[in-house]
């Protein structure tokens, strides 16, 4: 992380467990890293001073629920963010997600939000996911751009296709409309690479997921297979891009191997707040 004011982290760790590491954890996940981090926006409108946003990304549910999902829901019902945003990958079966299903709509409908849960798909997901989810509380804003309103102020919210890689077209990115600077632009992608190729969107925040943080990882959570064409540091964390926040969330879940190490699933928690980044020498620049 490049400097970030008021970043902070705890850890949500079940009582009564009988074995649990922050840095060597089996699927489905034993405890859980809230990551907490206030970012300063430019142009932030008084009224949304403080909104604080959530995101969720990769959880790959299969047949197994931990005790873990539990807490997290219990830590959001007691103090519900304004916004949920989700960036993909609800269940880990590409194959065959009905088993998976219940699982995914039993988390998903203990979400709460004040101003509403937003998300899209990821590559382990296809369409017929969203629309069997389409019964909770999760709007599926896939190639789409809305208006959400919060705090009774309007928020621009795009959600990138997250099926597969190669959905997002240049001609979907020319069909938005310029930003407008006085409306906060909020762009949800399942993959970080995809900020290269929307960057002319200029949005404030660019959550994503996909890289699962690398998973399985190096002491100090230097990723070994990123699944991404950016920059090995960029595929995890809270970056200053291009003028834009890139939020990687390490995710949840896991894929391929149910172990994750020196990489602990986590959410992030923004809280925004009106300013402009005192760091900005530091930002990364990303090439054409």
């Amino acid at each position: 992380m490049l400097g970030l004011p008021e970043c902070s982290a705890m850890t949500l760790r079940p009582r009564g467990a009988i074995w649990s590491s922050n840095w060597l954890q089996f699927f489905p996940p034993r405890q859980i890293v809230w990551q907490t981090v206030r970012l300063p926006i430019a142009h932030l409108p008084a009224s949304l001073e403080g909104l604080r946003i959530l995101h969720i990304s990769d959880l790959h549910f299969r047949r197994l629920y931990s005790r873990a999902w539990n807490m997290l829901l219990e830590k959001i019902v007691a103090n519900p963010p304004d916004l949920i945003l989700i960036t993909g990958d609800y269940v880990d079966s590409k194959l065959n997600p009905y088993p998976a299903l219940p699982l995914a709509r039993k988390f998903l409908n203990g979400l709460r939000a004040r101003d509403g849960i937003f998300g899209i798909v990821g590559n382990h997901d296809d369409y017929v996911v969203a629309y069997e989810l389409s019964d909770t509380p999760v709007t599926f804003i896939d190639g789409k751009r809305i208006l959400a309103q919060v705090r009774q102020t309007p928020i621009e919210l795009i959600g990138l296709p997250g099926g597969l890689r190669f959905d997002l077209e240049a001609a979907l990115i020319r069909s938005f409309p310029p930003r407008d600077q006085t409306i906060p632009r909020i762009v949800l992608s399942h993959y970080p690479d995809h900020l290269r190729y929307s960057r002319g969107l200029i949005p404030d925040l660019f959550l994503a997921g996909h890289t699962h943080g690398g998973q399985v990882c190096l002491p100090g959570g230097i990723p070994i297979i990123k699944h991404d064409a950016l920059p090995r540091g960029l595929t995890h964390g809270i970056h200053h891009v291009d003028g834009t926040w890139l939020v990687v969330s390490r995710g949840l879940g896991s894929t391929g191997l149910p172990i994750r190490l020196f990489c602990p699933p986590e959410v992030i928690e923004m809280e925004l707040t009106r300013g402009l980044y005192a760091n900005d020498s530091t930002s990364s620049r990303l090439n054409a």
